[in-house]
């Protein structure tokens, strides 16, 4: 679970700026929304956060804050490749600055902290500590790394680490191997050292981090394979009133000189070799020229196929009907990529932040959605929903509690910071959705007076158009 995210000098973050899933202990609502894993300590963890802000406020910033530190720490870096990091432009100090970026998260009855400072040519420090779930027990170094400018690594190491000299000499060398654009924590998860394992499982197997745009990978294999993953699609789907009573996959056979006659002789090649040729099926995702994306897969006869998800619909008289996903409304298809979140949720561990939760869905089934996450595992679940949107239907105190809304606004300078709605003394009654609307609570857009557009050319149009503008407010 994570507990708080803290992010520096990173697009529109400037100063040092943190978002916590802690839960205020004064805030008595919902208790059903703290972590069982976390209820019985003083500082309780949340299930959900929802985050609030005008356009181009910082919502999306602070998710590809999450997204470069996760791509930095699972896939690194080679050779000579400069560190992608994209530092705040309106403050010219900040350019030659590090960007600075911590996780502290809850995993396998442990309490890590990991961090680390860089810029495009080095990785300044790094560091990880750790605290185990345990009655006294307190924080402990697993090791801490400063690069100095000639690119050499540092690397410190906590006891707890290495049991031999043996074990020590090797953290040492791969210290000493370490590139100054590469993570210590990624280089020694690649040279298989055991006290970093469950902080790169937790990147890479808890934090799902979902993009405005992004689609579920593996969808139709999933749906293929498991047939409780298919039930669970299938009856949200019923349920959230989309028409659809159930979902399937299709096998399709491949023609590649039919179905793949728009891609280049040499791709068309590749793609055929890819799964004709190895050792054991596997599924290949390719992006067609018309945006669609298919998974071909070699099956058990050896032939290969497309596998395409179809939504399966009633006729008036009871007949069935199938449709391509492709053929359902933009809204479906958002809804039923997100789905695949939910089922996770429930079956083990998850982090889920998602960037606009609310894009191309009706706000009821925005709201179900929430609903169906803070429920998911039921009173031993351990997974979190993290989510950006403009939906005010989900400002409600009978869905979340004051500390599970935040607010991004841009300051004078352009920086972004984050606030949480319990910073603020209201009462249990209010109506949040009205107050934030009306500004009460900021990170609003600041709208300017449209007769100031220049759209008309005479004086009396002009002011004929204000006087509309003010009769319809």
């Amino acid at each position: 679970m994570l507990v708080q995210f803290t992010v520096s000098n990173y697009l529109s973050f400037n100063e040092e700026t943190t978002f916590s899933m802690v839960a205020d202990g004064g805030d008595q609502q919902h208790p059903s929304h703290l972590l069982s894993d976390s209820r019985p300590q003083k500082n309780s963890v949340l299930r959900a956060a929802a985050i609030y802000g005008a356009n181009a406020s910082g919502k999306s910033n602070f998710i590809r804050a999450m997204v470069f530190a996760r791509d930095l720490i699972l896939n690194g870096r080679r050779g000579n490749q400069s560190i992608p990091v994209l530092p705040f432009r309106l403050a010219k100090a900040n350019r030659t600055r590090p960007s600075s970026f911590e996780f502290i998260f809850k995993h396998k009855g442990s309490t890590y902290s990991y961090g680390f400072r860089a810029d495009a040519s080095r990785v300044m420090e790094e560091w990880l500590f750790a605290t185990a779930s345990v009655p006294r027990s307190r924080e402990v170094q697993l090791f801490e790394r400063t690069t100095d400018t000639e690119g050499q690594a540092q690397v410190s190491f906590g006891p707890s680490v290495y049991d031999t000299d043996k074990q020590k000499q090797f953290l040492e060398f791969v210290a000493q191997g370490t590139r100054r654009n590469q993570l210590f924590l990624t280089e020694a998860f690649d040279r298989n050292v055991d006290a970093v394992k469950p902080v790169v499982e937790w990147f890479d197997d808890v934090l799902l981090l979902i993009s405005a745009e992004s689609h579920h990978v593996g969808l139709e294999v999933r749906t293929h394979a498991n047939a409780s993953f298919t039930q669970f699609i299938g009856d949200f789907l019923r349920e959230a009133g989309t028409g659809i009573e159930e979902v399937r996959v299709r096998e399709i056979p491949v023609n590649f000189d039919t179905m793949f006659s728009e891609l280049p002789d040499g791709l068309r090649e590749e793609i055929r070799q890819a799964t004709s040729e190895a050792a054991e099926p596997q599924v290949l995702n390719v992006n067609m020229p018309n945006g669609e994306r298919w998974s071909l897969e070699r099956n058990a006869e050896g032939i290969i196929v497309r596998l395409q998800l179809k939504t399966i619909h009633l006729t008036p008289d009871g007949d069935t009907v199938e449709f391509a996903l492709e053929d359902e409304s933009d809204g479906t298809q958002r809804l039923t990529h997100l789905i695949p979140a939910l089922f996770f949720m429930n079956e083990q561990e998850q982090v889920v932040v998602v960037d606009e939760l609310d894009r191309r869905l009706h706000p009821l089934l925005c709201r179900r959605f929430v609903e169906a996450a803070l429920r998911c595992g039921g009173d031993a679940g351990r997974s979190q929903l993290i989510f950006t949107t403009h939906d005010t239907n989900l400002l409600d105190l009978d869905l979340l509690r004051r500390d599970e809304i935040w607010f991004v606004e841009k300051d004078a300078g352009g920086a972004s910071r984050l606030y949480s709605l319990a910073e603020f003394n209201i009462r249990p009654d209010l109506k949040v959705s009205k107050g934030y609307l009306n500004g009460r609570f900021g990170a609003i857009p600041f709208l300017g007076d449209i007769c100031r557009l220049g759209w008309t050319e005479k004086a009396e149009d002009t002011e004929e158009i204000c006087e509309l503008v003010e009769a319809a407010k």
